[in-house]
C-alpha cells in the first residue's frame, strides 16, 4: 500500500525547497487548487492529443499531467492537514454505496436546507 500522507508531506517539503531555489510556486491552498485546475486543463489537452495520435509520447504526456494533478492534491491536503488516505477511503465508500444503489445523493437539495 502507498503511504499517501507521507508522500503528501514529502511533496510539500519539495515545494518549499523549490521556493527557496527561486521557483514561483505557492503552498497557499487556494493558489495550489488554482494550479491544480490548470493541470486539469493541461491533462485534458494532452488527452485530446492522445486520442488523435496514440503514440507513446502522447501517453506519457497524459500520465505526466495526471501525476501533476495528484501532486497538487497531495500538497494541498498536507497544507490543510487533511488525512488524504482517510478522505480517499470515505470517497470510495460513498461512491461504492452509490454504485450499489444504497444512496443516491449525499448532498442536500437547496429546498432541504433551512
Amino acid at each position: 500500500m502507498i503511504d499517501l500522507n507521507g508522500i503528501a508531506e514529502s511533496m510539500f517539503n519539495v515545494t518549499l525547497q523549490r521556493q527557496k531555489n527561486g521557483a514561483n510556486i505557492s503552498t497557499n491552498p487556494l493558489a495550489m487548487l488554482k494550479h491544480c485546475a490548470t493541470e486539469v486543463v493541461e491533462a485534458t489537452d494532452a488527452y485530446v492529443c492522445y486520442i488523435k495520435d496514440s503514440t507513446g509520447d502522447k501517453y506519457d504526456s497524459v500520465s505526466s499531467e495526471l501525476a501533476d494533478i495528484i501532486a497538487c492534491t497531495l500538497i494541498t491536503s498536507d497544507c490543510l492537514g487533511i488525512d488524504i488516505e482517510k478522505a480517499l477511503r470515505k470517497c470510495y465508500e460513498k461512491n461504492k454505496a452509490r454504485a450499489e444503489g444504497l444512496v443516491t445523493s449525499f448532498r442536500k437539495k437547496p429546498e432541504e436546507i433551512k
